[in-house]
């Protein structure tokens, strides 16, 4: 069955559950950033502030629960957010250190999966602020950025975009070239600025 057999089962029968995750992310000053995710389902709405420096590292972290099934769980799984300062979220092992730090029985299960979908957010959303200093001068095609991405420890053998197997020499030079050619650029700006 492809997809659109497989959604049209759901035609002409009633929803038993819906569940919404929201992550936005924001530039602030000092290179920081700030990660805001949302969970609203049948049962829950539950928000969560991520502040990070600039190596992406938690630096402050805190959420809230405004509605949940169970009232004992408002104040527990929320206080232990504060054991998760300082893990580096675009570093391997991120989530793995956040089970190690807030162990299953004294957390939330829905926050869990609330952190996992900032990180990988804010993963993703990196590479677009990182960007934002190439604009203007650096002009990558598609595959060229993805090439450049195979050269990341952090993304490579991730998912299938980057698996380490669709490395394209040729096509990694002319990045490389492109990349070369900018920077020798932005260094010219930079000393133009400066008054050199």
């Amino acid at each position: 069955m492809d997809y659109e057999a497989i959604t049209a089962l759901a035609k002409h029968h009633k929803q038993v559950f819906g569940r919404i995750v929201k992550c936005e992310m924001y530039k602030i000053e000092e290179g920081r950033m700030l990660a805001l995710s949302r969970m609203h389902d049948d049962f829950h709405d539950i928000n969560l502030a991520v502040l990070l420096d600039g190596a992406f590292r938690i630096e402050e972290i805190g959420g809230e629960m405004e509605r949940i099934p169970y009232p004992c769980c408002e104040k527990k799984p929320m206080e232990m957010l504060g054991y998760l300062k300082g893990i580096g979220v675009l570093e391997r092992g991120g989530l793995k250190k956040v089970k190690e730090r807030i162990p299953r029985n004294l957390g939330c299960t829905h926050v869990y999966e609330m952190i996992e979908s900032t990180f990988r957010a804010i993963f993703v959303g990196s590479y677009s602020i990182h960007g934002q200093k190439w604009e203007g001068v650096l002009d990558l095609d598609l595959e060229e950025n993805r090439q450049l991405g195979l050269q990341s420890p952090v993304l490579v053998d991730t998912c299938y975009a980057f698996n380490r197997e669709s490395l394209d020499e040729k096509i990694l030079a002319q990045a490389r070239k492109k990349v070369e050619e900018a920077m020798k650029k932005m260094a010219a700006i930079d000393a133009v600025k400066r008054g050199e």
